[in-house]
């Protein structure tokens, strides 16, 4: 559980750090079933969510789907896994996730830079053993 947790949190934290937030969304984002195959392919984890989503978070994902041919096949495989962690929390663990952000964002830059350091050394760390179930030893 506390592994479940953690990986959680990770997601969270690079959700909220790493993507840009669009200030300007369009009233109308496609759906589902307007999307391009390739953007279906790199977003089917939110293929279940993605016509209740609104319009700047389709905006979002849209533009990871645009960027998504341009990553590493390192850089794409997390994006997929925390995709995935995300919107596989309930509605009340993502609240909680986005007031811990919020309570983040209010820290002064120095102290939310020394955490960003931190998490990505953590996830640095935790990588290999990612796609394993909780409880399952790492192969020798």
């Amino acid at each position: 559980m506390a592994k479940r947790l953690v990986r959680i949190a990770w997601v969270a934290f690079w959700l909220c750090f790493s993507l840009s937030a669009h200030t300007s969304a369009e009233s109308a984002q496609p759906s589902w079933e307007q999307l391009k195959p390739q953007q279906k392919e790199v977003l089917a984890p939110l293929a279940q969510e993605w016509n209740n989503l609104d319009a700047a978070k389709r905006k979002k994902w849209l533009g990871i789907a645009k960027r998504y041919p341009g990553m590493t096949p390192s850089e794409q495989h997390r994006t997929q896994l925390q995709m995935r962690d995300w919107y596989s929390l309930t509605p009340e663990q993502r609240e909680i996730v986005r007031e811990k952000y919020k309570t983040i964002k209010k820290l002064p830059p120095d102290k939310r830079d020394e955490i960003k350091q931190k998490w990505r050394g953590y996830g640095q760390r935790q990588e290999p053993g990612r796609g394993q179930v909780e409880g399952q030893a790492e192969a020798p």
